[in-house]
């Protein structure tokens, strides 16, 4: 049976690897293709070159500024959300060029 000190000591060691261990998903919250991270390095970070290959992900994708909008502003204004994301679906479709796309949205939330 485990002791009382050696779960002291797993819940340190959990402490400090889980988060090194979720890092590309931590890094990817506010990316276009956060879910996708997520399950990368959920299910097969285990295996070292996916972790790197989804913190290489994570660090390489652009912000969605919708899910940013919407992350870092507590009072959404459903005006501004449904521009940006009139604005994604448009750049989605290929109507719109990226860097078209970026400069509307910065536009539209002001920074």
């Amino acid at each position: 049976m485990i002791d009382y000190p050696e779960l002291i000591l797993i819940f340190i060691l959990l402490s400090i690897t889980m988060p090194v261990y979720l890092l590309p998903s931590i890094m990817a919250r506010e990316k276009n293709n956060f879910l996708s991270v997520l399950l990368l390095n959920v299910l097969l970070g285990w295996t070292v070159i996916a972790w790197i290959i989804s913190l290489v992900w994570a660090l390489r994708t652009d912000k969605d500024p919708l899910r940013s909008y919407k992350l870092n502003t507590h009072n959404c204004c459903p005006k501004i959300e449904a521009e940006l994301t009139k604005l994604r679906n448009l750049f989605r479709a290929g109507v719109i060029t990226k860097t078209d796309y970026h400069n509307e949205t910065r536009k539209i939330i002001g920074s």
